[in-house]
C-alpha cells in the first residue's frame, strides 16, 4: 500500500484496527482476534475484502497486528500486538514503536539504582 493510498484510506485502516482491538478474544491466551466477530463487523461497515487485506498489510508492516495466512494467502488468524511492554531488566513500561537503543542508557541507570537500593536495604551497606 503506497502512501497515497494510505492517505485516501486512512479511515479504513483506523476502522480495521479499532474493530480488531474490539474483537480480541478474552477467553484465549494472547491477543487473538475472534475472526467471526471481525468478519461480521467488516461486513457491517461495508468494507470489501481487498480494503481489509490492504489495511491489515499496512498495520502488519507497522507492527500493529500479526496475521497468520493460510495456504492460499488469505488470513485465518489475526493477533493484535500490544503497544506497550515491560522491560525485563528495569521494569519500565515502553512503547513498542520506540527504538530500543534510546532506552539502554536509562535502563542501565535504573538497574544501577535498583542494585544500590537492594544493597542499602538488604546488604547492610551503610
Amino acid at each position: 500500500m503506497s502512501n497515497d493510498e494510505v492517505v485516501l484510506s486512512g479511515s479504513v485502516v483506523g476502522k480495521v484496527l479499532e474493530v480488531a482491538r474490539a474483537c480480541v478474544d478474552e477467553k484465549r491466551k494472547g491477543w487473538f482476534v475472534n475472526m467471526k466477530q471481525f468478519r461480521d463487523a467488516m461486513d457491517a461497515l461495508n468494507l470489501d475484502s481487498r480494503e481489509v487485506s490492504e489495511a491489515l498489510a499496512y498495520l502488519k508492516a507497522r507492527m500493529y497486528v500479526i496475521t497468520f495466512p493460510d495456504a492460499d494467502g488469505g488470513g485465518t488468524k489475526i493477533s493484535v500486538v500490544p503497544q506497550w511492554h515491560q522491560c525485563r531488566f528495569c521494569k519500565m513500561w515502553l512503547d513498542m514503536r520506540d527504538e530500543r537503543e534510546h532506552h539502554i542508557d536509562d535502563c542501565l541507570r535504573r538497574q544501577a539504582k535498583m542494585a544500590r537500593n537492594q544493597r542499602l536495604l538488604f546488604g547492610g551497606g551503610w
